[in-house]
């Protein structure tokens, strides 16, 4: 990176333009144009069951970062997240297994999943405590199955490590579990 913003600086120098921004993220060129609305507070938007949303972390929010996950166990402590990351809000009825599946194929990003009881203007930070926290670093995507007995309000997040920003898609696949009574029954009156 170093080496390519001092490539950058030479450039601009010897062409007599002006010096590259590097404080400003910028799409990698991998990248193609996604457009993703203007986050309100820290949420982009609203998943649910079957939803597949395509965006892009430039331009999202940037208040969850490696502290937040380290703390909320979502990731481990040193992972570098320190970007705009995109949140969404997941309602899911009671007795409901969401898998979420992110994929970016052309930069690393990351997928958690935070249980969080969103009254339309709060998101959870460093000071609460968080309950329950799934999250996936596996490159070029990840996936996060989330189990819902009861109601419960999750913030999916994609996020990247070291300011990493780019395209990404996100689909949401549910299936219903059985409740506990049925779990409970012998087999063959299942």
């Amino acid at each position: 990176m170093l080496l390519l913003a001092g490539c950058d600086l030479v450039g601009a120098l010897s062409t007599g333009a002006s010096p590259v921004d590097l404080g400003t993220p910028v799409l990698p060129p991998c990248a193609t144009s996604v457009d993703s609305p203007a986050p309100r507070g820290c949420v982009t938007g609203a998943l649910s069951c079957g939803a597949v949303v395509d965006g892009t972390t430039l331009g999202g929010d940037s208040a969850w970062d490696d502290a937040f996950y380290s703390k909320a166990f979502c990731f481990p402590a040193g992972d570098r997240h320190s970007g705009s990351e995109r949140v969404y809000v997941l309602d899911l009825p009671e007795l409901t297994e969401a898998t979420i599946t992110l994929t970016s194929d052309c930069v690393d990003l990351d997928l958690a999943a935070v249980a969080w009881a969103y009254d339309g203007r709060s998101c959870p930070t460093l000071g609460h405590a968080i309950a329950e926290c799934e999250g996936d670093a596996k490159r070029g995507g990840g996936q996060v199955k989330l189990q819902a007995f009861k109601p419960r309000t999750y913030l999916v997040a994609v996020d990247g490590k070291a300011g990493t920003v780019g395209p990404y898609s996100l689909s949401v696949s549910c299936q219903t579990l059985r409740s506990p009574e049925e779990r409970n029954l012998p087999p063959g009156k299942r």
